[in-house]
């Protein structure tokens, strides 16, 4: 696909901005990433049922924000009228009588396939008019093969509308000394579908047990019982790449995963990384982490134990993912999202 990275004059770029309203977590991540490196003028309008707070790096955009008590009643009654030439949703839906072009972003389907994982709201804004939407969009964005692969099985979208449009990393995560704690680091929202409780009977069995952080948003479905588990809550992007910088382990045990951002940040910050097989975590690691199956709370358990026993081998991993990472950058994503627009758009 033909990369754009002039300005572009003239196209008029609506963003369904629900992911960035409250702290930004993975969608809001990929959004906020990629609207603020699109090139458009006059800048995107980002609009929202709510109030985006935070507004890093996207302060350059407009923002049209009309109050709804629920998000999907917003897309479906007010998006429709916002003025513009192209939609991007990047949730994976659209508004049903939407009329103007535009790109939807896909970044898993465990509302459908794993519903007990999900509260009830997300399971109805999303399985409600994924189809539809399929349909509806004039190009398909995926975070990985594997959801491509998916969209293509389950709702037979067409290989040939489907863009590979990843996650990345910025520069900003970058590796610090070298020198470690005495932890184990988890980073992601606390919900079922992460494999914390995987997480936590492997650290429990342990023999020696460094300290357990766990860092991100309080989701719903897990309750952590162990006094000794340390939880921070969500935290600034500073403070979240000294995390990543110290931890003597970052330990990603998640059910299923689209893409899979947080391994991608602790691998370019030199933690030494275990993670699942999921998402797109194993293509993007290569031999920079240790892989185990979703799941298997004894492959885990003597993953940790055996990173924790070899110095040698988390300093080996320390310096590979930096390296792994810098393949994934934001400003490749943009790039093929700016053309997949324009396309829409009838500008290409």
């Amino acid at each position: 696909m033909r990369r754009y990275t002039r300005r572009v004059q003239s196209l008029r770029v609506v963003v369904d901005g629900r992911p960035l309203v409250g702290n930004r977590t993975g969608i809001g991540v990929h959004t906020a990433e990629i609207v603020r490196r699109l090139p458009f003028s006059p800048p995107p309008c980002i609009a929202s049922h709510a109030w985006i707070e935070n507004r890093d790096g996207i302060e350059h955009c407009r923002f049209e924000v009309d109050p709804f008590p629920w998000g999907v009643l917003w897309q479906q009654i007010a998006m429709p009228a916002i003025d513009g030439d192209v939609v991007w949703g990047p949730h994976g839906t659209l508004p049903v009588t939407l009329r103007k072009p535009a790109i939807v972003t896909l970044h898993d389907f465990t509302s459908i396939t794993m519903p007990g994982r999900h509260e009830l709201k997300t399971i109805l804004s999303f399985n409600l008019f994924i189809a539809r939407s399929l349909e509806k969009a004039h190009r398909i964005a995926a975070v990985s093969r594997a959801i491509a692969e998916e969209a293509i099985r389950g709702f037979a979208v067409p290989a040939a509308k489907i863009e590979i449009v990843p996650n990345g990393v910025d520069e900003f995560f970058s590796p610090g000394d070298g020198s470690e704690d005495d932890f184990i680091l988890f980073v992601g929202t606390l919900e079922p579908r992460k494999g914390l409780e995987d997480l936590i009977a492997a650290w429990s069995s342990l023999e020696s047990r460094p300290r357990l952080v766990l860092c991100g948003d309080p989701g719903w479905g897990t309750r952590i019982i162990d006094s000794a588990i340390e939880y921070t809550g969500f935290v600034s992007k500073e403070r979240l790449r000294e995390l990543y910088r110290s931890a003597m382990l970052f330990v990603y045990p998640s059910r299923y995963e689209g893409f899979g951002i947080p391994p991608l940040e602790a691998m370019a910050c030199g933690a030494p990384v275990i993670a699942t097989h999921t998402g797109a975590i194993a293509e993007y690691a290569g031999d920079a982490a240790v892989i185990v199956a979703p799941g298997d709370r004894d492959a885990l358990r003597d993953a940790i134990a055996r990173l924790i026993r070899d110095r040698a081998l988390r300093d080996e991993l320390r310096g590979r993912g930096p390296e792994r990472a810098a393949r994934y950058r934001w400003t490749t994503s943009a790039e093929t999202m700016t053309a997949l627009l324009m396309e829409a758009a009838g500008c290409a």
